[in-house]
């Protein structure tokens, strides 16, 4: 069955699955615009970290928790959020894992993931499974699971993300009922499969108030469990005292706003101080900053930068009022919000001969692939330069504009992304072919009869100062277009335009590089936009002067055939036309709309990265070319769960393979 059929039985489910976002639909867009619209002022005139300061805000150390029938910290228990018994489970989960890490650790990562049913539960199902055999290798669950941000789509509200987030996550990973096969003895933990959680945007459009009420109670999705206690997260691996490891952290940038201080103050003290020299840090961001650095004055990568040399490079000391270096460096930066595999690895100087040991490179890593719609990935730049750190432990850097100088750090785009240049272009042309499922008035619901009501309007409009002129009412300029006898001047008033408005655009083709066009390119392209409809208004004009209709019919009819006919000419005419202008615009918002508007479930993707007893990382890049959309239902101990109904594996999962060869990182690196 289909996801809208198994949306009849949400009641045994628990949730309602969803459909995919209609990014372009009327409807959709407009209540998104009303969000955003909303998010942006209570950004700029509130800012509900601050109000994280008092949620409890200790470090989720996995190797200093209490073991299994031990007591958990009174520092934890005192704040009276959880129940004892939550806590006490959430404790010894992450005892259990921290036990893990005298052998070895699996992380999984995905980010942009609470959309269509059919994605986001292919994706589930997959990070849920015990182990995944992948090109000869044996990869187990991870231990942790990271989303890296974007978990409910268009905007977040408790009930979205019931259906498009929890529910599916809880199904694809239920929790073992006590007495089934895989439930644990008593008196045991479950399996440890920690889930830490990082807002993107979306996330925000309510002002946080969902993500904090799902993410940070300590509470489970079915087997996986919640740990932290803020909205953001920092996360000893391994190591200790003495003996350097890794950290996972996850920083929250609230649409690109100044990191807050009570979040400052939390990654001071679990983390900055506690940093020591060797240490590695696999680093977690909403959006790929790094993407953007050709702005490097930008607000939010001068966040980025300051957190990186002030809090992870480098450390305050008050007691002799300077800084200090910790000797701990970024080795993995990790984000979504793009939604898309792509990799940009550090350059070293003189590395031609390509004799830099495995694994000393820095990566910068974008994997928004958990099933939001497909991004196009032929926009993204070929090399980005990233400030170069502050080695003087006595030098300000309080929200510098980053040094570029020196060459800064080099890093180049690697060749494998997902989808690949060329894949990109060819699914993103699919958008204006009308014989395409995927063509935009097909795919968004709404897009066009809006459109061919706003031809209509424009028509009226028109006709009516077309009238005018003629010194005859519009009903009666109307309907006597019976005959065509106004073909020939409206064709010829209409073309006429069309043809001037034409060569304009290639004078503004030809000459419009100059800085006065350029500082507004907004307006630009508004303008083109408005030349696409244009001249598809003119073409159905055309359509209407040389259509007839039998003779002797009533004025009205004839007026409602040239209203139904402009109706129609710019549903369809419009609609390509708008598609057209689309795929005719390179970069800036509008260009993101060609994969957006056609809302591509498949082609979907996580990461899998295995920390090794010896300290090295390895990065398995995942990837889901198509999709499960037909489901069973299969009943369970507390209702039913859809399983897939056919598929690419023996079990009837989507088949997975991996996209690149795997990187390894190791915890130290080049020298800046």
């Amino acid at each position: 069955m289909k996801h809208w059929e198994l949306a009849q039985h949400s009641a045994e489910l628990g949730f309602t699955p969803r459909d995919a976002v209609r990014w372009l639909s009327p409807i959709a867009l407009g209540r998104t615009g009303l969000k955003v619209a909303a998010a942006t002022l209570f950004a700029d005139f509130g800012d509900k970290r601050e109000l994280e300061a008092g949620l409890p805000g200790e470090p989720l150390y996995l190797d200093r928790l209490p073991l299994p029938g031990q007591a958990a910290q009174p520092a934890v228990m005192d704040k009276g959020l959880p129940a004892p018994d939550e806590l006490r489970s959430r404790d010894e989960a992450l005892a259990q894992v921290a036990a893990t890490q005298a052998k070895e650790l699996w992380l999984d990562f995905t980010a942009d993931l609470g959309d269509g049913f059919d994605a986001t539960y292919s994706v589930a199902l997959l990070l849920a499974q015990e182990r995944l055999e992948v090109a000869g290798d044996t990869l187990p669950r991870g231990n942790v699971l990271v989303l890296g941000g974007d978990e409910v789509y268009p905007v977040a509200s408790p009930e979205r993300y019931e259906d498009k987030m929890v529910g599916p996550y809880r199904k694809a990973f239920p929790a073992p009922e006590p007495g089934d096969s895989a439930a644990p003895p008593p008196g045991t933990c479950p399996p440890a499969t920690l889930m830490l959680a990082l807002p993107g945007n979306h996330d925000w459009y309510d002002g946080l108030t969902s993500f904090i009420r799902l993410f940070t109670r300590q509470r489970s999705i079915g087997a996986w469990r919640t740990v932290q206690s803020r909205s953001y997260f920092g996360v000893r691996l391994t190591g200790g005292p003495g003996s350097p490891g890794w950290w996972v952290l996850g920083l929250d940038s609230q649409l690109g706003q100044y990191i807050d201080e009570p979040q400052l103050e939390y990654f001071y003290k679990n983390v900055t101080t506690q940093l020591q020299p060797g240490d590695a840090i696999i680093l977690c961001l909403a959006s790929p900053y790094w993407v953007y650095s050709d702005s490097p004055s930008a607000s939010a990568f001068r966040q980025v930068n300051f957190f990186e040399q002030d809090y992870l490079r480098r450390r305050f000391n008050p007691a002799t009022g300077s800084f200090e270096n910790t000797g701990a460096s970024v080795r993995l930066w990790l984000s979504g919000d793009l939604h898309h595999y792509s990799r940009f690895e550090q350059d070293v100087p003189g590395d031609g001969s390509g004799a830099v040991p495995e694994g000393l490179r820095t990566q910068l890593v974008t994997c928004g692939l958990g099933g939001a719609y497909l991004a196009d990935t032929s926009e993204l730049p070929e090399k980005i330069i990233l400030p170069t750190p502050i080695t003087s432990p006595n030098v300000s850097a309080s929200l510098p504009t980053p040094d570029l100088g020196s060459g800064g750090r080099k890093f180049s785009r690697t060749p494998v992304s997902y989808p690949s240049c060329d894949d990109g272009r060819k699914l993103g042309r699919r958008l204006a072919n009308p014989f395409s499922p995927f063509w935009l008035p097909a795919r968004n619901p709404g897009f066009g009869p809006l459109l061919g009501l706003i031809h209509v309007l424009f028509f009226l409009a028109g006709w009516t100062v077309f009238s005018s002129f003629r010194g005859r009412s519009l009903m009666d300029t109307l309907g006597s277009l019976e005959g065509a006898g106004l073909a020939r001047p409206l064709i010829f008033g209409v073309l006429g335009p069309l043809v001037v408005l034409g060569a304009l655009a290639l004078l503004w083709k030809l000459f419009g590089t100059s800085s006065v066009i350029r500082d507004r390119k907004g307006l630009v392209t508004f303008l083109r936009g408005v030349l696409y409809q244009l001249t598809a208004m003119g073409v159905g004009l055309v359509v209407v002067a040389v259509l007839h209709w039998p003779p002797g019919w009533p004025q009205f009819l004839g007026a409602l055939f040239a209203l139904a006919v402009t109706f129609v000419s710019g549903w369809v005419l419009g609609s390509e036309a708008f598609a057209l202008f689309i795929l005719g615009t390179r970069g800036g918002e509008v260009a993101t709309w060609m994969m957006s508007g056609q809302s591509v479930e498949d082609h979907k993707g996580f990461l899998r990265i295995h920390l090794a007893p010896d300290g090295a990382l390895t990065v398995y890049p995942l990837a889901i070319d198509e999709i499960c959309r037909d489901w069973a239902l299969e009943t369970t101990s507390d209702g039913v769960r859809p399983v897939p109904a056919k598929g690419g594996t023996a079990a009837g999962l989507p088949a997975v393979r991996l996209l690149e060869t795997p990187i390894s990182i190791s915890r130290e690196g080049i020298s800046p």
